[in-house]
């Protein structure tokens, strides 16, 4: 098992870190402070209300402590960061979630004061991010050894209009451009970046804007929402940024991530999951993660000895199925097998998929026509076919929901780093991803997909002729993200979170497990 998959089981995956949290006082911060100190931290908390927040650490003991801190003024985040060294002699984690909205709405054609909004909610939400992330980085490579995760608090504004007011939505578009810059300036430091981005989240601040109740609030943005039957609540947000804090989310870097939850030590327990390819690389990691969090797992692939051996090595709690995911009666006995055995499917991991490896290129004299059907039969067939039969047993079962993972790539989101097929396959998978999630959010059930770069799995061994050590290498020399190699155990994590109600939020995304590979890119 992997290390971060021992944090995981322990509980306390952030033990030993130091963080700093502006905007820690109240709502989202808040919620994070009490979920970071439960999972081992030592947190300063930094904000402008004094009271609560000296309440807030008085609370906790000596595992939190008070700094007021104005995040537009240099000064003040300086000073929160050196609190953290001074006391704890390190800073791990800066979580900039400090963030003010325009009560007043000022739009482009009103008569409100655009210019005072924009240096209020640009200074809060924009600078502070900015100095937050200046000081916590100074801090994280002056360590010996460096490295640290900073997060941004985003919003789904980030990448939309029409939400909220045209100077909240430039400062929100504004962090994700500060995710991305810094993440490529910091990756070789070993210092990763990343954002979460919620939807409307009913927190003090909102009731106070809007003048709605709690209640009212969370049914708005449950109306707004395409995933039915859940209420995004401050503590998603919170363990949102617990995951990107922590070492499972080593390979996560320069990332948008939207709407999550993780509060559970055996995460999957008395969950069933449906696996495809999962006698080998990743989808063996996933397998063993997976049980080793509670869950009974259906092993779907071709590889029959292999997929018997693992079974057989993890007790009662894996069965394996053999399934060539192009053939739909094979997909459909696999999640059959998992009603018949365990009286439900909880999780859908399609995960087998295939290269081409001999590299069939446009000009070439390949044969393109035999790479298409082979590779989209295997990587978009398969998942289109498990993403079927695994929604109609979803929607089926009593109370309904579920998720469906797909293994899609860096390839999903950008060409010239493979063959044209294969990058065609994992584009489709995005469009799958988005489709599925939308037509199947108002049954409960989500659909998302994870993104990984080069990962040194059997089947890259043997279709690229080198060795894991040399094709970990070569992931890393394309990596912005520097001081990591990518193995097949961070993709599992990555599923692991999105098969989780830590995710209950999460759909139609794609997460990226790239090192910051794509954060220099245009999409």
């Amino acid at each position: 098992m992997s290390k971060a998959s021992s944090k995981a089981n322990s509980l306390d995956r952030l033990e030993g870190k130091v963080a700093v949290i502006t905007g820690g006082a109240s709502g989202i911060g808040e919620a994070a402070v009490k979920l970071f100190v439960s999972h081992g931290a030592r947190v300063i908390v930094a904000d402008v209300q004094d009271e609560k927040g000296e309440a807030l650490c008085a609370s906790l003991g000596g595992a939190a402590s008070y700094v007021h801190c104005d995040v537009r003024l240099e000064a003040d985040v300086k000073r929160a960061v050196d609190t953290a060294i001074s006391l704890h002699g390190r800073l791990d984690v800066m979580f900039n979630n400090a963030g003010i909205s325009d009560p007043a709405g000022s739009s482009i054609l009103g008569e409100g004061d655009l210019t005072a909004a924009f240096e209020r909610v640009m200074g809060v939400n924009v600078l502070g991010a900015l100095l937050g992330t200046k000081h916590a980085a100074r801090a994280m490579t002056a360590t010996p050894g460096g490295g640290g995760s900073i997060i941004t608090t985003a919003s789904v504004a980030s990448v939309m209009g029409g939400l909220a007011p045209p100077v909240y939505t430039c400062s929100k578009h504004a962090l994700l451009g500060l995710t991305r810059a810094a993440a490529t300036e910091l990756g070789k430091h070993g210092v990763r970046v990343n954002c979460v981005s919620p939807a409307l989240v009913a927190t003090p601040q909102a009731v106070s804007h809007t003048q709605a109740s709690l209640e009212e609030l969370e049914a708005m943005g449950e109306a707004i929402s395409t995933l039915k039957g859940v209420k995004l609540k401050a503590e998603d947000i919170a363990e949102a940024a617990l995951f990107l804090a922590s070492d499972e989310s080593r390979f996560v870097s320069g990332h948008n991530l939207m709407q999550l939850q993780w509060s559970l030590d055996v995460l999957l327990e008395g969950k069933v999951a449906v696996i495809t390819g999962g006698a080998s690389g990743i989808g063996e990691a996933a397998v063993k993660l997976f049980v080793s969090h509670g869950a009974r797992v259906i092993v779907a692939d071709v590889q029959d000895e292999k997929g018997e051996a693992l079974c057989a090595s993890l007790g009662g709690a894996a069965s394996y199925v053999h399934c060539d995911v192009r053939l739909e009666a094979d997909v459909k006995r696999a999640v059959d097998t998992a009603i018949s055995l365990h009286g439900r499917l909880d999780v859908m991991f399609n995960n087998a998929g295939i290269s081409d490896p001999a590299g069939n290129s446009i000009l070439g004299e390949g044969d393109l026509t035999a790479a298409f059907e082979r590779v989209m039969g295997v990587n978009v067939l398969g998942a289109l076919l498990g993403t079927k039969h695994a929604a109609r047993a979803m929607t089926a079962t009593p109370g309904g929901g579920g998720s469906i993972i797909t293994t899609a790539s860096v390839a999903s989101v950008m060409g010239g780093l493979a063959p044209p097929v294969y990058t065609c396959s994992k584009h489709a998978l995005l469009g799958l991803t988005r489709a599925a999630a939308t037509e199947l959010g108002k049954h409960g059930v989500r659909v998302n997909c994870v993104s990984p770069a080069l990962v040194a799995t059997p089947q890259a061994v043997s279709h690229t002729q080198a060795s894991l050590e040399e094709l970990e290498a070569m992931g890393e020399a394309i990596s912005t993200l520097k001081g990591v190699k990518l193995k097949a155990e961070d993709i599992a994590e990555a599923a692991l979170f999105l098969a989780s109600d830590e995710s209950r939020f999460v759909s139609g995304h794609n997460l990226m497990v790239d090192g910051a590979s794509t954060a220099t890119k245009i999409f």
